[in-house]
C-alpha cells in the first residue's frame, strides 16, 4: 500500500516529514501574502497571487517526487536542505520587491527559513546563506530603487538591511551550534544502542561455544509455544549430551574440552536452518528447537547431526578418539507447559544413553506419525 510517508526507511520517513512541515511554512506565507493583497499592501493582483501559488506547488511537487522516488540518497545533502531553503530564500526576495510598507516585517520570513537549517547545516553553510539573504535583499533594494523609487525610504532600507544581514550571521552560529549538538547527540545513541545490543548479545550467547544461553533458550521456547498454541505450528526439542565427557576433561584437560565443546557447536550451527535454535543448557549439554511440522524430518535432522558430529575431527583429540552424542527428541503437546516438554526430551536423552549411547531416542516412540 502506497503512503505519503514511507515506513520502510527511517531516514527517508524523517527527510520528508520535515519536507512537510516546510509546506506547511509555504502555507501560511501564501496566506500572508493573500492578507496583503487584500490590505492592498503588495503590488500583486490575484491572478498573479495564484500564479505565484502554482509555482510554488509545482516546486514543492517536484521535491517531494525527488523525496519519495529515492533520487535524494544520490545526492551528497539527501535531505536538499541547502537546495531547500535557497529556493525559499529567493521566493522571499521576490515578495518582498513585490511589497510596500510591510517589507520590513516580511523579512522575519528569513528567520523561519534558517530555522529547518539547524537540522543539517554546519556554519559554512549557514554563513554561505546569511551571504545569499544579504545579497539578495541588496538586489530587491537596487531594484526598487531603480523600478518604484517611490516606495523606497533608502535609510530605513539600509537599517533592515543592516539588522538582518546582523540577526542572520547570529543565527548561523547558533544554529551550527544546535546542529553540532544534535549531531553529538546522534553519536552518542549510536554509541549506546551499539553498547546495548553487545551487552544484550552477551547476555543470550553463551561466551564458549557462541550458542544462546539458558536463559534465552526459555524466551524462545515461551515464544514458540505461544505460535503453537495460537496458530498450530508445531515444534520439537530434542537435548543431547557428549557421552563420556568427562574423560576427554580428565585425559586431555578442560582446554580440549573446551576446544570440543566449540568444535560442537560449530558443526550444529553449519547444519540447522535459519528458523532452528540451539542453546546450551548446562556443561556438556545442549537442545535444539526444531521448526519442523513432521516428526520424521525432525528426526532425520536430529540423525544428520548425530552422525556429522561421529565423523568429525576435534582439536587437540588423536584422530581416532571416539566423540559421539546421545540425543533425546520430543515434539510439543498443544497447551502442555515448558517443563513437561523438557522432562520428555530429558527421558528420551537418557533412555538413548542407556541403550548404549551415540544413539538418538524419542519420547514417546508413538510420536513418529506426520504431524495431523
Amino acid at each position: 500500500m502506497w503512503h505519503i510517508i514511507p515506513h520502510d526507511d527511517h531516514n527517508q520517513s524523517l527527510r520528508i516529514k520535515r519536507f512537510l512541515i516546510a509546506c506547511a511554512s509555504y502555507l501560511m506565507w501564501i496566506l500572508l501574502i493573500w492578507y496583503c493583497s487584500i490590505q492592498g499592501m503588495i503590488r500583486l493582483g490575484p491572478k498573479e497571487i495564484l500564479l505565484v501559488f502554482a509555482m510554488v506547488l509545482v516546486m514543492n511537487l517536484v521535491l517531494y517526487a525527488i523525496f519519495r522516488t529515492g533520487l535524494n540518497r544520490r545526492l551528497k545533502d539527501p535531505s536538499l536542505t541547502m537546495v531547500q531553503m535557497s529556493l525559499a530564500t529567493a521566493w522571499i526576495m521576490i515578495v518582498a520587491y513585490n511589497l510596500n510598507e510591510a517589507r520590513g516585517i516580511m523579512l522575519q520570513l528569513y528567520l523561519v527559513v534558517f530555522i529547518f537549517g539547524a537540522f543539517r547545516l554546519n556554519l559554512r553553510q549557514f554563513i554561505m546563506l546569511s551571504i545569499l539573504a544579504a545579497l539578495s535583499y541588496g538586489l530587491v533594494i537596487l531594484s526598487l530603487l531603480e523600478n518604484h523609487p517611490e516606495t523606497v525610504n533608502f535609510k530605513v532600507e539600509l537599517l533592515y538591511l543592516v539588522i538582518l544581514t546582523a540577526v542572520l550571521f547570529w543565527f548561523s552560529f547558533v544554529g551550527s551550534y544546535i546542529n553540532t549538538l544534535r549531531e553529538k547527540l546522534s553519536r552518542a545513541n549510536s554509541e549506546l544502542n551499539h553498547a546495548v545490543e553487545i551487552i544484550r548479545q552477551k547476555a543470550i550467547r553463551d561466551d564458549l561455544t557462541d550458542v544462546y544461553t539458558r536463559g534465552y533458550l526459555f524466551q524462545i521456547l515461551a515464544r514458540e509455544k505461544s505460535l503453537a498454541d495460537r496458530e498450530g505450528l508445531i515444534f520439537s526439542v530434542c537435548i543431547f549430551d557428549l557421552d563420556d565427557f568427562k574423560k576427554v576433561n580428565d585425559s586431555f584437560g578442560h582446554h580440549v574440552g573446551d576446544m570440543v565443546l566449540k568444535t560442537l557447536s560449530g558443526i550444529i550451527r553449519d547444519n540447522i536452518r535459519q528458523q532452528d535454535y540451539i542453546a546450551r543448557y548446562g556443561g556438556e549439554e545442549f537442545v535444539l528447537v526444531l521448526a519442523y511440522p513432521d516428526m520424521h524430518d525432525a528426526l532425520a535432522c536430529v540423525e544428520r547431526i548425530r552422525t556429522l558430529i561421529s565423523e568429525a575431527s576435534f582439536p587437540g583429540l588423536p584422530g581416532d578418539y571416539p566423540v559421539t552424542v546421545s540425543m533425546g527428541l520430543t515434539r510439543y503437546q498443544p497447551e502442555e507447559t515448558i517443563d513437561s516438554l523438557l522432562i520428555r526430551a530429558d527421558d528420551a536423552l537418557y533412555r538413548a544413553k542407556r541403550s548404549g549411547k551415540n544413539a538418538t531416542a524419542c519420547e514417546p516412540s508413538s510420536l513418529l506419525q506426520p504431524a495431523a
